[in-house]
């Protein structure tokens, strides 16, 4: 009898751990979708299922954000998620095509950020995206050194984004608070592909928790600006 107790406690442990461990990989996978969601969505490039072409957030309620190959579909109800799970591949593609319409006549490189060499010098550049974003390179053997490093090499695209929209950024204060940001002192954050200048290291997490209120806010200013222009 002791023995046959002794038996079905271990199983019980043993399957508790079991359940356990299941359980912590489910939290790991879903706090790795948030991330990926998180950091795909402020340059996803479109507000349509790309399955239904149905307004997301329309009629069909709120989007459904899924992780697919660490890339991020917005769907706008479960019976798309079945058309997603036939040919992932094919929504993905779609995906890629309205990237590359959206970011390509703003992309700031004229030459590959992995390779160095002029784009097109050496035929037609690779438009790769990379979550949500658009990457050209100057050939396929720097699509191989991209998918090593992909941080490093979009530091040099974020880079270039920057000093591209410094131009013409239509505030001289913090998005935020509204305080004067000093040359050379202010805090550059993209939003997706859209710069947002800050006063101090607090004021993006402030930006996160409400984005679309203080993007609003900027493009007011960008209008306001370009009306400037007009005027003179």
């Amino acid at each position: 009898m002791r023995i046959l107790l002794t038996t079905l406690t271990s199983l019980l442990l043993a399957g508790g751990a079991l359940a356990f461990q299941d359980g912590e990989k489910a939290k790991r996978a879903e706090s790795s979708d948030a991330a990926v969601i998180a950091k795909q969505l402020p340059s996803y490039p479109t507000t349509k299922c790309v399955i239904s072409d149905e307004l997301l957030g329309g009629e069909m309620g709120d989007p459904i954000n899924k992780v697919v190959e660490g890339r991020l579909v917005r769907l706008c109800c479960n019976g798309c998620l079945k058309d997603l799970k036939k040919d992932p591949a094919k929504v993905i593609g779609a995906i890629d095509k309205l990237v590359v319409k959206a970011q390509l006549e703003s992309y700031p490189l004229k030459t590959c950020p992995v390779g160095g060499e002029e784009l097109g010098s050496m035929g037609d550049p690779i438009d790769y995206v990379h979550g949500t974003r658009l990457v050209r390179l100057c050939c396929k053997g720097c699509l191989k050194d991209l998918k090593k490093d992909p941080a490093a090499v979009m530091a040099k695209v974020d880079e270039a984004l920057i000093a591209q929209q410094l131009k013409s950024y239509p505030l001289s204060t913090c998005l935020i608070s509204g305080s004067p940001i000093r040359k050379g002192k202010g805090i550059n954050v993209l939003y997706g592909v859209q710069l947002t200048r800050f006063c101090c290291p607090l004021c993006p997490e402030a930006f996160a928790k409400e984005p679309q209120k203080y993007l609003s806010k900027l493009d007011q200013a960008k209008k306001g600006a370009k009306e400037g222009e007009k005027g003179l």
